[in-house]
């Protein structure tokens, strides 16, 4: 089984400069630590696991979210037992496969909607928030809301992403207030269709 920390580290309780170079940088984070742990404890149970490459573990309120290799959704869905346990001490399992690209990922959890667009701000810190557009007439299908979307999203991405529906962007009018030039390529950029 492949983890995003050494197995050595996980039985020594100690990262070595590695894991803890990545640990600093933000790759991995406490919690995918602790998930590790727990997974290689239940290696012994099952011994199925041997083949699985878990990429990261995140958690998204009352969600566990698992980024594995292509296929190895199979090695764990195979498991109930397992299932049921991850579930009795984490919560609702989401299980994402394949490399965390934001579009995809998006698009995996807005299906049957498609996003509009998806724009990303540098601040002057140096940070990254995306910005994913949804169409107003796709909220109905879309099975999560605003809140839950960025919670999970941003658990897989490991940066901030906002979702907003076109009619959240537009202002009422204001007494003679003219809008300033963002605002009026904000608005053309999220009202065009493709």
């Amino acid at each position: 089984m492949r983890l995003p920390v050494c197995n050595f580290d996980i039985e020594s309780d100690m990262l070595c400069p590695n894991c803890q170079a990545k640990l600093d940088r933000g790759e991995i984070t406490e919690f995918d630590i602790q998930f590790s742990k727990w997974l290689l404890e239940k290696e012994k149970q099952y011994p199925s696991l041997d083949g699985l490459t878990l990429r990261k573990a995140a958690t998204a309120g009352s969600r566990l979210i698992l980024v594995v290799n292509k296929k190895n959704k199979e090695i764990l869905l195979a498991e109930e037992a397992l299932m049921q346990e991850i579930t009795d001490e984490y919560g609702e399992i989401i299980i994402i496969e394949g490399a965390p690209k934001l579009r995809r990922i998006v698009r995996e959890f807005i299906t049957p909607a498609n996003e509009v667009g998806v724009n990303s701000l540098w601040s002057p810190d140096g940070t990254k928030e995306n910005i994913v557009m949804l169409r107003v007439e796709d909220r109905e299908r879309i099975k999560y809301d605003n809140d839950e979307l960025r919670e999970i999203i941003s658990a897989i991405m490991g940066e901030s992403v906002l979702f907003e529906y076109q009619d959240d962007r537009r202002k009422p009018e204001q007494d003679n207030e003219e809008p300033d030039a963002f605002d009026e390529k904000m608005k053309n950029l999220t009202e065009r269709r493709f």
